[in-house]
């Protein structure tokens, strides 16, 4: 539980930085938070249930659904 609801204050953290002002909110950078995802990867790998869904966490990189799916 700990997790989740860190990991929502970083999701909010997150959205209010990058929509403070017009400039952020005209960039890319901000559109998905790299180190937030990573982390959350880390938990799902380890087993820990991820119960916050947000338009920051892409499903299919979290649960990588979509491994397999395109040849490499």
């Amino acid at each position: 539980m700990a997790f989740n609801e860190a990991l929502v204050q970083a999701l909010q953290l997150h959205k209010e930085y990058w929509t403070a002002n017009e400039e952020r909110q005209e960039t890319s950078d901000g559109d998905i938070p790299l180190d937030v995802l990573a982390l959350t990867c880390l938990a799902h790998d380890a087993g820990r249930p991820i119960d916050v869904e947000s338009e920051y966490l892409p499903e299919h990189l979290l649960k990588r659904s979509w491994l397999g799916e395109f040849p490499t």
